[in-house]
């Protein structure tokens, strides 16, 4: 698993996709900062996270598409399934690889943290939620992302559709607030993103939103192994 993280986590910065990820993220979440709390004089940060969320849904998929279709269309993934260790720890290696990525940009966030709180305005259950609440939606994106790579060769394909996935799955929250109470709004309501995102966003801990995305992560980990596996019985 270490040595599949480290050579993923290599290549990231060596095609510069690393690079363009970060950057856009940085001046995306640079722009929502300035406008949404600095020029508005606004020390409430859950507005700012409310955005940030939907453009990392976005971005995601730029770093997802390549994981196993780029490899698939070279052919390298040969090698891989070929290979003694368990699928499991080369989709975990790939996997904590892209989240560490993620998390370099969201760690750069923390300044405008420090910006708030030397103006007096800092809440830290607020905060925390939102950083927790985001760090584990992004491993969920991140999980449906590979997932959808591995079924395809085509990296643009496997971006396309893992947005359209996220988007929908967290568009189906908004889908179920017109649908009348019974099983069908319940579980509409239980597979939204959104809405499990909205309770961290108030500085609420529910353990049944860290449960909803930590199984969806290893949810589809699961199943993106299963796929490998398949594969490598062909």
């Amino acid at each position: 698993m270490g040595a599949v993280f480290k050579k993923e986590l290599w290549q990231y910065f060596h095609s510069m996709v690393g690079y363009v990820f970060l950057c856009i993220f940085l001046l995306l979440s640079g722009y929502y900062f300035s406008v949404g709390n600095l020029l508005s004089q606004n020390g409430d940060i859950k507005g700012f996270f409310s955005s940030m969320i939907l453009v990392i849904m976005f971005l995601i998929p730029m770093l997802t598409m390549r994981s196993f279709s780029e490899e698939r269309k070279m052919r390298t993934d040969q090698l891989l399934l070929a290979s003694p260790a368990p699928l499991s720890r080369i989709v975990l290696g790939k996997f904590l690889a892209v989240l560490t990525v993620f998390s370099v940009g969201l760690a750069v966030t923390l300044t405008y943290i420090v910006i708030l709180a030397a103006f007096g305005s800092f809440e830290f259950l607020i905060v925390f939620g939102n950083y927790f609440g985001t760090l584990i939606a992004a491993g969920a994106f991140i999980a449906v992302g590979m997932f959808l790579s591995a079924l395809t060769e085509n990296q643009v394909v496997a971006g396309v559709i893992s947005y359209s996935t996220l988007l929908g799955l967290w568009l189906i929250g908004f889908v179920g607030s017109y649908i009348a109470k019974g099983p069908i709004h319940t579980l509409v309501t239980y597979l939204s993103l959104s809405n499990k995102f909205d309770e961290f966003a108030m500085g609420i801990f529910s353990m049944s939103s860290v449960v909803y995305y930590i199984s969806i992560t290893i949810l589809f980990l699961f199943l993106t192994t299963r796929i490998l596996e398949h594969r490598r019985w062909e």
